[in-house]
């Protein structure tokens, strides 16, 4: 019978199959079993961390110098980083000049990090710049600034709207340490606060509003954001450019001194100064003049409809009845604030350049572009008031606090000023209905118990109404102002406001009383009993400078009604007049303008002369002022 199944020889086969094989030996060929010598040696470098640190080097906690932790910001972990950082801000607080030696290698190692991706790191990095900053002076910061700036404007732009948030966190460092560096890099900034809430549709169309759609905050928050620190940059930019410089009283009084050389110019400096014109090309001169100019224009005619309509989008469709009040949410009224902020900067810049070129016809422009949509967007809801909600703000930023004030007195009182600004040539009879709403509002809400802030904002109105650019339609009728005129004077007369808004008004009412083009404000009631408490200013212990200046100014420029009223109190003022002591002493010319105004005093009573002879003779004056006072008398003849 045939066998099924598995022989025994193929079970042999199988199990050998399974079993390891091993290679069998093979003999290398001959000429190979030989030591090779031709090899290369690379030299070994010792770290520098193990190098020995001298006795005097400042270290950090790890045992590390300014230039170990400088290198060790390039590292690829972000551990790393943040540890060099830390370090580094060990070492800054100390006040040694290691980081003023390795300021250039700091610099373009630690600005970068500002646009890591790494949140800790980009916060930690700018915290770092703030205190290192702190600690350096602008004149060794300016040859590096360009490296931050373009760090700053690329953080700006940046894809990653985290970067963006915290670019705004970088500008508050500069705007802080580094003002006046950052306000020369004006032209190239303030681009890049249009691209952060807007982009270009095309060249011919202008740009249009973006919207947050990756953001964790919402697109009001951060316009709320953004305009903050535009307005903060442009304050900055004005300040560093004297915009602010208001024109004062020029202090002709000159001192002579016996010990020292005097020398007093015959002619005023600003007529035998060189002007500089160009006879090859008047035109590239003129250009070169206006180019400022034509930048900043662009600017404002690209930001001005973007704020428009970011205040449509948030305002409530109203029917414009000015007997009724527009509620707002608390979102659209923190926009409100910076918005109106940014407007009022950007007609200081207006005013300011229309100053210096006079050629440009910028302010001109302004007005006649924007008037019209202002009121639109602005006056025809007004005003406005919100709901305060009642949650505690998440943050300490200024910026980011709730409104405290549901009335917005304070925002509508802006829009106030600013219909008057940009109205200078407004024609009342038309308009008559957003006029009675703007100077109702602001007399409703003027009153000596007001707060400061309000109060200096009607005396701004007030100074507006009156001045050169407007004052032609606004003041043709004292009916539309009279009763604001008449609450300034009985403020100034009660003791409630503070003495700095007292010499603010103060300073109101001569500069009314100067201005002969105002006859009809001169004949008010509450303006003549002005008149007759002038002269208690001179009745104090103490007064300021600017109301010294606007005195003297009056004595020589109003004679005869300053004369009118001082003459009743003069044995008063004489009595008084030693002990007064200037409050904001910046030299002694302040009291020898003072003393002056004696001179401006046509007719002198034998009592008052008396009393002042008796002062001098028993020396109550300080200083020379005695003798000071002596020689003015006897310029004006004596007693007549």
């Amino acid at each position: 019978m045939h066998k099924t199944g598995a022989t025994r020889y193929q079970k042999f086969l199988k199990s050998e199959k399974a079993k390891t094989k091993l290679k069998g030996k093979k003999e290398l060929p001959k000429g190979t079993n030989v030591t090779k010598t031709n090899f290369k040696v690379k030299k070994i470098v010792i770290q520098e961390q193990l190098k020995k640190h001298g006795r005097t080097e400042i270290l950090s906690s790890k045992k590390l110098n300014v230039k170990e932790l400088l290198t060790r910001l390039s590292h690829f972990n972000t551990n790393a980083r943040m540890e060099a950082l830390s370090g580094l801000k060990e070492l800054i607080p100390l006040r040694n000049n290691s980081l003023e030696v390795n300021l250039g290698q700091f610099i373009h190692g630690v600005t970068p990090l500002v646009l890591n991706i790494e949140k800790n790191v980009r916060r930690e990095s700018i915290k770092v710049i703030h205190l290192a900053l702190t600690h350096v002076s602008t004149e060794k910061i300016d040859p590096f600034f360009d490296v931050l700036s373009t760090y700053l404007r690329s953080a700006m732009t940046h894809i990653d709207n985290r970067i963006q948030e915290d670019s705004l966190l970088f500008l508050d460092v500069l705007l802080l340490c580094t003002p006046q560096l950052i306000a020369h890099d004006f032209h190239k900034i303030i681009p890049n606060f249009l691209d952060m809430i807007s982009k270009l549709k095309d060249a011919n169309q202008g740009r249009t509003l973006t919207v947050n759609l990756n953001s964790q905050i919402t697109s009001v928050k951060w316009r709320v954001k953004v305009f903050h620190r535009l307005q903060q940059f442009l304050h900055k930019f004005a300040e560093c450019n004297d915009v602010y410089k208001t024109e004062q009283l020029s202090d002709k009084t000159q001192v002579f001194n016996i010990k020292n050389k005097n020398n007093f110019p015959l002619f005023n400096p600003i007529y035998t100064s060189i002007c500089t014109v160009s006879c090859f090309s008047s035109k590239s001169s003129q250009n070169s003049l206006s180019d400022e100019v034509e930048k900043f224009q662009s600017y404002v005619n690209t930001l001005m409809p973007l704020m428009f309509d970011i205040w449509l989008e948030v305002r409530p469709n109203v029917k414009g009845d000015k007997n009724i009040e527009t509620v707002i949410n608390e979102d659209a009224a923190i926009l409100l604030q910076h918005v109106l902020e940014v407007i009022s900067m950007l007609w200081k810049l207006v005013e300011y350049f229309n100053k210096k070129y006079p050629s440009s016809l910028i302010q001109n422009s302004f007005i006649q572009k924007y008037k019209s949509l202002f009121t639109q967007h602005f006056v025809n809801a007004f005003p406005y008031v919100t709901n305060v909600r009642s949650h505690l703000p998440k943050t300490d930023l200024p910026f980011e606090i709730p409104i405290t004030d549901p009335k917005l007195i304070t925002e509508n009182l802006e829009i106030c000023y600013l219909y008057i600004t940009i109205n200078p040539n407004l024609n009342i009879k038309n308009n008559q209905k957003d006029v009675i709403a703007i100077f109702n509002y602001i007399e409703n809400n003027f009153s000596s118990n007001s707060h400061d802030s309000m109060l200096e904002v009607a005396i701004r109105i007030m100074h507006k109404i009156i001045s050169e650019e407007v004052s032609t339609n606004w003041t043709k009728s004292l009916n539309i102002v009279e009763s604001l005129f008449k609450k300034i004077i009985w403020t100034y007369c009660s003791d409630s406001s503070s003495s700095y808004l007292k010499q603010q008004m103060f300073a109101l009412l001569c500069k009314i009383y100067l201005n002969n083009n105002l006859v009809n404000f001169h004949s008010s009631e509450a303006f003549l009993y002005w008149l007759q408490i002038l002269p208690d200013v001179l009745l104090d212990s103490t007064i300021s400078s600017d109301t010294i200046d606007i005195l003297h100014r009056l004595a020589v420029s109003n004679n005869k009604s300053f004369n009118n009223v001082v003459k009743p109190k003069l044995t008063n003022i004489i009595t008084n007049l030693p002990k007064i002591t200037v409050s904001d002493l910046k030299h002694n010319n302040a009291y020898y303008k003072l003393f002056s105004i004696l001179y401006w005093i046509n007719s002198w009573d034998i009592e008052s002369f008396e009393l002042l002879e008796k002062q001098i003779i028993n020396n109550e004056y300080k200083s020379d002022y005695g003798s000071y006072i002596l020689d003015t008398l006897k310029c004006r003849g004596g007693v007549s």
